[in-house]
């Protein structure tokens, strides 16, 4: 797992680059579409200013032991028992909500974003150890301190690629972001996973990532859970899958198709073909 302080970094980066990058937009900009559904680039930025606002009281009432839902958000256990239309469902009227913020923002989006991820940063740089660890609310689910910076990063980082790959194409995500997925992943894979029936025996799906960034990780499908863990050797796989990590990220999050990315030799599987189409009834993008 990265470092407090590294993943603080990240944040910094980011949060610094997306502003900058923003800030030179023209007008004209701002209402075209986003590669992120029902938004437009301008829906997107309000959205990010308001999940740095969300994270940074997130995190401020965990640390003093307050776990309870923010106002108008669901209790943390329902996510888990939504179907996949629920949950579709659910991300419409969430949608909705952030044009309605945006709405509400004005027209100084940019001083907007900078200062709410600069609250976010100086609320994650000084805490301890121990704070890191700290349970915090989250509509999908609690999770520790740590696991919310990260799930920031993924926004930043999926969220600008939206607002870049709509403007000038291909919008690559940066190895600083790509370093930390797999943790993220690890922490909040629970949001990705759609349940099932309770399988009787475990599924083991490997991904060996083969850019510089090389590593290898585990995604484990065990009765009606999932959870995700580096690989060990010791332990043999179902299925691989060879491919880029950013290939994993934007098919874990929707961005591009299971199928696609198996069609373009983006993942490249080995071992149980019917195990590997399997996978898609499980995760299928956000």
């Amino acid at each position: 797992m990265a470092t407090q302080a590294a993943l603080a970094t990240v944040v910094q980066t980011e949060s610094a680059r997306l502003q900058q990058y923003l800030t030179a937009l023209p007008a004209d900009a701002w209402t075209k579409p986003s590669a992120c559904a029902l938004w437009d680039i301008r829906d997107v930025v309000a959205h990010l200013s308001g999940i740095a606002h969300g994270y940074t009281d997130r995190i401020t009432r965990g640390l003093r032991g307050d776990t309870s839902p923010s106002a108008g958000f669901p209790a943390p256990h329902i996510f888990k028992t939504l179907s996949g239309e629920e949950r579709q469902q659910r991300a419409t009227v969430f949608a909705q909500g952030t044009i309605a913020l945006r709405a509400r923002l004005g027209n100084d989006l940019v001083s907007v974003f900078g200062h709410a991820w600069d609250q976010f940063y100086h609320c994650i740089v000084t805490l301890t150890a121990h704070e890191w660890h700290q349970p915090c609310y989250h509509s999908c689910g609690l999770i520790p301190v740590h696991a919310v910076v990260h799930a920031g990063v993924f926004e930043l980082a999926i969220h600008g690629r939206d607002i870049r790959s709509a403007l000038e194409p291909p919008a690559p995500l940066s190895p600083d972001t790509l370093t930390v997925m797999p943790d993220y992943f690890a922490a909040c894979l629970h949001w990705f996973f759609l349940p099932g029936a309770r399988l009787p025996t475990p599924l083991r799906y490997r991904f060996a990532f083969t850019d510089t960034l090389n590593s290898t990780w585990d995604m484990v499908m065990e009765g009606d859970q999932a959870h995700m863990e580096p690989a060990t050797n010791a332990i043999p796989a179902n299925v691989t899958f060879s491919c880029e990590r950013e290939a994993f990220v934007l098919m874990m999050c929707g961005r591009i198709g299971f199928d696609a990315a198996l069609g373009d030799k983006r993942l490249i599987p080995t071992g149980d073909m019917a195990v590997v189409q399997e996978f898609k009834k499980w995760f299928q993008g956000v």
